[in-house]
């Protein structure tokens, strides 16, 4: 978080009544994606290629583009076709049994001496080359996975978004300008940009400046109708936690600014917008940014509020700002398990499949969809926001485990690879099985009662596994990781193991 003292010469002009009187239509927060092409259920697709290699390829940043240009609101930029996802026929994930049907006599000691039944924990392992799974134990139990839903959310907005797809944020004008005054209103209109930030707001408004604007007789205008997406309580009960941050269409710093000001009379204002309640201060930190930009930096002034409405028709385009490619983003979600980020991409792929305004069960849908393209029919997935920040939300082991063999055997295996965190080296598990750092790549899951970890790991022979394990009691403590990792060694050193004959 951090504290901006704007200074003497701000001063903040918030219209609370504009900003309460936006009409957002809470939804219906679960959704299945047991079936496809439900309409209402939580940048162009590629055309698919080749697989490429098992090596993520190194990192490369792109620049974000700007474009400049100047039409009428008629033609947005985000106007974008749906993916074309047909029906894969069937069902491919795998159902049979594994080499071994019950968790090892290691593992299974280990959970009972911290007083874990071995049966809450869900054990999937199967070579990335397809074949009988190595292990299956508990894989077929619908459980909550907390964090590494993001893994069905990230292979998702890859297959229906498009690895480089960038999310647009538009500026435009209302009304006349007559010298260097605008006699009107200055919108900013969003389409769900996850890491919409400072530098993307200062470029929008240079652009608005060398329109040769200096003066604005009107309102600043924040059009966030591309989603529509109901407040959903923290389920821990600390609301002003970042990690419980609420998305929107023209999400500003991830809602991470406070701001001190003087107002006229001299007091100093605290602002801190970042508290997700509802919908009438959302965007006070953009508008105070605004303010800091426009008027203490570029030596503008504007003699109206802040207000919260769809974009008026004739609005003039002035410009359009992109974000980072989506093959980027998605490593700040996966890597530090970023909630926010997350939901903003369901909310993203439900609105390019079925239309906007996004909404989670569209996300749903969308997800549905995608799978079942893949020939992947889950009947245990439920989706509530697709962080994994929920207690509904539900997926077997084995459905985390035959989706993470899909998306191997898929041509978004180095994008979503490249995106989880490296074993023993960093995101979040730096810290975990440092003799085997660099062997895999995981997400990781937390939750109170919660912990799971799915990804991939390289053994000892070589050859390359999925592992997913979700493990929900009610007794779990962070000590149960412990018995993970040793889950994970038992994986690596699976050669030895002679797992065949212990069923």
């Amino acid at each position: 978080m951090r504290i901006l003292h704007l200074g003497t010469l701000l001063v903040l002009s918030i219209s609370m009544a504009a900003c309460s009187s936006q009409n957002v239509q809470p939804d219906t927060a679960l959704a299945s994606t047991n079936t496809h092409s439900q309409p209402e259920l939580f940048g162009e697709a590629e055309s698919p290629a080749p697989a490429r290699n098992t090596q993520p390829q190194a990192y490369r940043q792109e620049p974000r583009q700007v474009a400049q240009v100047s039409r009428v609101a008629s033609a947005p930029a985000a106007r974008i076709q749906p993916a074309r996802l047909s029906s894969a026929g069937g069902d491919k994930t795998y159902r049979g049994s594994g080499k071994l049907n019950r968790l090892p006599d290691n593992i299974a000691s280990s959970l009972r001496l911290r007083g874990l039944p071995e049966q809450n924990l869900g054990a999937y392992v199967r070579p990335v080359s397809g074949g009988q799974p190595l292990l299956v134990a508990y894989a077929d139990t619908p459980r909550n996975p907390a964090s590494t839903m993001k893994l069905v959310t990230t292979y998702t907005a890859l297959g229906v978004l498009g690895p480089n797809y960038r999310w647009p944020t538009e500026i435009y004008t209302a009304g006349n300008q007559m010298g260097d005054t605008l006699q009107g209103d200055v919108i900013i209109k969003g389409y769900g940009n996850p890491n919409f930030g400072e530098q993307d707001f200062r470029q929008l408004l240079q652009a608005l400046r060398a329109r040769g604007i200096r003066n604005i007789n009107g309102n600043f205008v924040v059009d966030k109708s591309y989603f529509n997406v109901p407040y959903q309580a923290a389920i821990d009960g600390n609301a002003n936690a970042d990690y419980n941050a609420q998305p929107e269409a023209l999400l500003y710093n991830e809602r991470g600014s406070c701001y001190e000001m003087r107002n006229k009379a001299g007091q100093v204002q605290r602002m801190c917008p970042i508290k997700p309640r509802n919908g009438s201060d959302l965007n006070a930190n953009l508008f105070a940014d605004f303010w800091r930009i426009w008027v203490g930096e570029m030596s503008g002034s504007m003699n109206g509020g802040l207000q919260v409405q769809s974009l008026p028709g004739g609005a003039q385009l002035v410009n359009t700002q992109y974000s980072a490619p989506l093959r980027d983003i998605i490593v700040e979600i996966n890597k530090e398990s970023n909630n926010v980020k997350a939901r903003q991409l369901l909310l993203s792929a439900g609105a390019k499949q079925f239309g906007a305004p996004g909404t989670t069960q569209k996300g749903a849908g969308a997800v549905g969809q995608w799978l079942e393209s893949r020939g992947l029919r889950f009947s245990n997935l439920k989706i509530e926001n697709g962080s994994g920040l929920s207690r509904i939300e539900r997926i077997s082991t084995r459905e985390m485990g035959e989706m993470l063999v899909d998306a191997y055997n898929s041509p978004y295996r180095d994008d979503l690879m490249r995106s989880m965190a490296v074993l023993g080296t960093d995101g979040t598990v730096k810290n975990r099985l440092k003799n085997l750092a660099g062997r895999g790549k995981f997400k990781t899951g937390t939750l109170r009662n919660v912990r799971a970890l799915a990804g991939y790991l390289t053994a000892a022979n070589g050859q390359t596994y999925v592992v997913a394990l979700l493990h929900n009691d009610a007794n779990i403590r962070a000590t149960a990781k412990e018995a993970h990792d040793d889950l994970v060694e038992w994986v690596y050193y699976g050669a030895q193991n002679n797992v065949a004959s212990a069923q």
